[in-house]
């Protein structure tokens, strides 16, 4: 009864449910299981094997086309299917001289829906893997907005334009992704009142936030900033980040721009910049663009504090151990803004916690896994999770397993 049981669980995965007209009754899944018996032990009658063959019927009719990517080369499963019948057949024969003729067609029926349970249950099985990678998505514009009085907004949850006034700001959020912090008229009433807000990203969002001043901040996933409603009233246009952000600064000489991490500030006039500093790196890098700017830290085991100016085209990388500057290819940094991961020897530690954070996956590794392996590459953020996986399992290093919303990383065998 195994292929049966395959069958009619296979059925009920895909939401059907046998009903048949039999004897002016309808049949249940019970009764066709019944009938199943009946027909594998030679005690159905003529009428019985007549329902049973319907259900054959059915299957014809709601599924005349042949998928290979779903049931495999059709050459090849018909093959597997008629042997199967030949060697039931012959196994009858060697057992029994006289065997009715209704009872090979209904060893027949049986093999034929037999291979209908696995074409059916090899669906089922691919549809759920299909489903399951589905479901990983690629990350997309999300971000919570918390106000000054602790008040949460859900920034998916609420349409485009004007959504709040405070303190003598606007607050609107547009289509593309994006937080404008607008001064109104009255804004000098309000701004020695210092408040705060803060945007939140979640594994798998992104946003963008224009801040009173002007300053354009993009943030990656699993970030946030929290930055004052007003500067007016602030000898330094001063703001906190956890994770990693690129930021656009608005020239003002009288109010430098100062970016605080975990043991760092980053001190700037007006420039370009990007700042990583995701715990689970390791360290915080902070690349310059454009301009120049001062990165302070006292963050070193120590207690020296340690003062760094960097230019164009280097990279600040603070430790435990301080502060050491080195060169970096801007376009890899920047990848993440872009649309895209650009790898350079990077470790698969570090690529595939690039990977979870945007997609929101948890990375599992098997104990034999060297996670310091390194890749170079480059593919799309938009792509699916699968595609990503594949590529990086295109070197015969490593395979990847999608549970859920798991992956294990294993060596390649």
């Amino acid at each position: 009864m195994l292929h049966f049981n395959f069958f009619l669980n296979s059925f009920r995965g895909w939401g059907f449910s046998f009903r048949h007209t039999y004897m002016k009754n309808i049949i249940t899944d019970s009764e066709f299981k019944e009938l199943a018996r009946k027909c594998q032990e030679g005690t159905a009658s003529e009428e019985e094997i007549k329902a049973f063959d319907e259900v054959y019927d059915l299957l014809l009719q709601r599924h005349t086309s042949w998928d290979a990517n779903l049931m495999g080369e059709k050459v090849a499963v018909q093959n597997e299917i008629y042997q199967s019948l030949i060697n039931k057949v012959d196994d009858q024969q060697k057992n029994i001289r006289v065997f009715p003729l209704w009872k090979y067609l209904s060893a027949a029926v049986l093999l034929i829906v037999a291979g209908f349970s696995i074409y059916f249950f090899a669906i089922k099985t691919k549809m759920e893997d299909q489903h399951q990678q589905a479901a990983i998505l690629p990350g997309k514009n999300n971000a919570i907005l918390t106000l000054a009085d602790g008040r949460k907004v859900n920034l998916n949850e609420v349409g485009n334009g004007a959504l709040l006034k405070q303190s003598g700001i606007q607050i609107t959020k547009s289509a593309d992704g994006q937080l404008l912090y607008k001064v109104l008229n009255d804004a000098e009433k309000t701004a020695k009142l210092v408040s705060y807000n803060l945007v939140e990203t979640p594994r798998g969002g992104q946003y963008q936030v224009i801040l009173p001043d002007g300053t354009k901040v993009w943030l990656n996933a699993a970030s946030s900033l929290k930055f004052p409603l007003s500067f007016a009233s602030m000898e330094d246009r001063k703001v906190e980040l956890k994770g990693e952000a690129y930021f656009e600064v608005t020239k003002d000489k009288t109010h430098p721009f100062k970016v605080i991490n975990e043991g760092q500030e980053v001190k700037v006039l007006g420039t370009h910049f990007n700042i990583n500093s995701y715990k689970d790196e390791g360290a915080i890098k902070t690349t310059l663009l454009e301009g120049s700017v001062m990165v302070t830290s006292d963050y070193a085991k120590n207690g020296v504090r340690a003062e760094v100016k960097i230019k164009p085209g280097e990279q600040a990388i603070l430790t435990e151990k301080g502060i050491n500057v080195v060169e970096k290819d801007v376009e890899a940094v920047m990848d993440w803004k872009n649309g895209d991961f650009i790898f350079q020897q990077e470790s698969l530690k570090q690529i595939m916690n690039r990977v979870g954070r945007w997609y929101n996956v948890d990375v599992v590794y098997e104990k034999d896994v060297n996670a310091g392996l390194t890749f170079s590459g480059q593919m799309s953020r938009s792509k699916n999770i699968k595609e990503i996986l594949k590529n990086l399992e295109s070197t015969g290093e490593i395979e990847f397993e999608i549970s859920g919303s798991k992956i294990k990383v294993k060596n390649n065998q």
